[in-house]
């Protein structure tokens, strides 16, 4: 099964970073490109739509959520070029180390019927996005 990994150190203590980054439905603060984000429901089993600069709109579900871990996952809906078979699950998490905390971000998905040279682009492009945005918020928490 494919997979994106990306991962980010921040000075902030991981306290300060996950209070940022927590709240299933608080996209629009630090993702940059998101104009909205609607939560439907709450705790496990809540969806989120995502409206984003381009147009387009993205479907997640929230698979799981841990505060004390300081993790959560979740799943795609229904996102442009995503289908539900890709059962794409991506978790994020924030843990302390030393001085400052970790924020990484992974996602698995099953691409089976993707040609090799489709899959390794769209994995690459994964990945530049969640690093992209990973140091969007080392700006924010910086300012």
């Amino acid at each position: 099964m494919p997979s994106i990994h990306a991962d980010h150190h921040y000075t902030h203590d991981a306290d300060t970073v996950w209070h940022r980054i927590r709240g299933f439905g608080d996209l629009k603060s630090w993702l940059p490109g998101v104009t909205d984000c609607s939560v439907t429901g709450t705790g496990v089993g809540a969806t989120r739509t995502v409206s984003m600069a381009t147009g387009g709109q993205v479907i997640e579900e929230l698979v799981a959520y841990d505060e004390a871990s300081r993790r959560f996952s979740y799943r795609i809906v229904a996102a442009p070029g995503v289908r539900e078979e890709n059962r794409f699950v991506a978790t994020v998490s924030v843990r302390p180390v030393d001085k400052g905390c970790r924020v990484t971000w992974q996602a698995d998905f099953d691409a089976a019927d993707t040609p090799p040279e489709k899959l390794e682009a769209a994995r690459q492009g994964g990945e530049q996005m969640y690093r992209f945005c990973l140091s969007h918020l080392a700006t924010l928490l910086d300012s």
